[in-house]
């Protein structure tokens, strides 16, 4: 599968790091972001191969990067991995269709397997 540039947007740093050490360690590259414009702005320089968001960030509401992601051409087919102590707004979801919600707190194992997975197929769809 080759090395893949992964973008966490999640402002817990023990869960940042926990999450940046086991996808580094299967080879991927990547960045945490502890806010939404730190992260916006990284998306403005690179093209991330997928992304892990949490919607409770200090500066912004997480759907606000979503919506970005559909409006950029180059952006609309990444993977979005919705990470999130919140309860699944389904009408947020249907809006912004990320390829999954994954509840906090969650598995590591499961969150790696839903990574690997947005990682390798052609054209992400929406799951819960």
């Amino acid at each position: 599968m080759g090395r893949k540039k992964i973008i966490v947007v999640d402002d817990d740093s023990i869960l940042s790091k926990t999450i940046d050490m086991c996808l580094s360690k299967r080879g991927h590259d990547v960045k945490v972001f502890r806010s939404g414009a730190d992260a916006v702005k990284y998306l403005f320089e690179d093209t991330p191969d997928s992304v892990l968001l949490d919607i409770r960030l200090p500066d912004c509401d997480g759907w606000f990067i979503a919506q970005l992601f559909g409006k950029l051409e180059w952006l609309d087919r990444v993977p979005i991995i919705v990470i999130s102590v919140l309860e699944p707004d389904r009408r947020r979801i249907a809006e912004f269709k990320p390829y999954a919600y994954i509840s906090k707190p969650f598995d590591m194992g499961q969150l790696v397997e839903t990574v690997e997975r947005s990682l390798s197929e052609d054209k992400p769809l929406a799951s819960m």
